[in-house]
């Protein structure tokens, strides 16, 4: 059976600051605002009606990440495997007035997506303002206690695909119909959460204006540029307010056949192989490896 979600749809956060944390995705990442509805911020780098959604609370932490159904029938079909799967239906009301119609469930460690009906195209495609300027929000990469369940978890409610994982389900890599190599993925963790939320970019040009970006104040890339061997995509990372840890990538690769085997790769001690980790050699510093932020309440 084929996915029953297509791509990416959006993601929520809470956050203390959310002006600073919207603020800094203008400036750096190069999104733009492109509403406010009942205290929630809403932000584009395209047109869609919304990509990422920040929600003002006490404490920072992933709230919910959206999945964009391939139809809306393939919704139905998802509340009916999700709750096969004996996963908790937390709402079938969508999260977002645009949104015509969704089902929000959560994985056994806490994990809550939001599958719905394709995202209207009703923002511009095009704008003015800084930074780099996004092509999409592509995937997010989750820390789970067991991520070999999380990843039999997600595929029994939405059909993804595992593209590829370590021997010991240190990270796993799964795939949506659209063919990226991930949309979602998990890192093992102490405990569940987000480990990054990744964005799309033309090309590797548009890595050396965000770098710049940041160093217009005083900050640094937690580490990159490099290019991913799981993926084969160009990556580099660097924090944003609230502790959230953002990717920048390029050239992901494309997977379109449904039954291409899993492939395995031998991680190394600490995620020392290169080949796997960063065809480039260096390998992520421990800041990165161990970075996670929480689940919201």
């Amino acid at each position: 059976m084929r996915p029953l979600v297509q791509r990416l749809g959006h993601v929520a956060v809470d956050s203390t600051d959310p002006e600073r944390l919207a603020a800094d995705m203008t400036n750096i990442l190069g999104t733009r605002i492109v509403g406010r509805q009942d205290g929630r911020i809403l932000v584009s780098s395209n047109a869609r009606h919304a990509e990422f959604v920040i929600h003002k609370a006490d404490r920072d932490g992933l709230r919910q990440t959206g999945l964009e159904a391939v139809s809306p029938e393939a919704v139905d079909q998802v509340t009916a495997r999700a709750g096969q799967a004996g996963l908790k239906i937390l709402s079938t009301t969508p999260s977002l007035p645009a949104i015509a119609k969704s089902v929000t469930f959560a994985t056994s460690e806490g994990h809550v997506y939001e599958v719905h009906s394709p995202m209207p195209h009703d923002r511009a495609l095009r704008y003015l303002g800084p930074g780099a300027h996004p092509k999409c929000a592509d995937h997010v990469n989750f820390t789970a206690v067991d991520p070999k369940t999380w990843a039999e978890e997600m595929a029994a409610a939405c059909g993804f695909i595992l593209s590829q994982r370590t021997t010991g389900y240190e990270i796993s890599w799964m795939r949506a119909a659209d063919g990226r190599h991930h949309t979602v993925a998990a890192v093992k963790s102490h405990a569940p959460g987000v480990h990054h939320i990744s964005w799309e970019f033309n090309a590797f040009e548009d890595f050396k204006r965000l770098g710049d970006a940041l160093t217009c104040e005083d900050r640094r890339l937690v580490w990159g540029p490099g290019r991913h061997g799981a993926g084969d995509n160009l990556f580099l990372y660097f924090k944003a307010p609230g502790g959230f840890l953002f990717e920048c990538i390029a050239e992901m690769e494309m997977i379109h056949d449904d039954l291409l085997p899993t492939r395995i790769a031998d991680p190394g001690e600490n995620l020392s192989n290169w080949k796997v980790v960063n065809q480039w050699g260096a390998l992520p510093p421990r800041e990165w490896v161990e970075h996670h932020t929480p689940l919201a309440v």
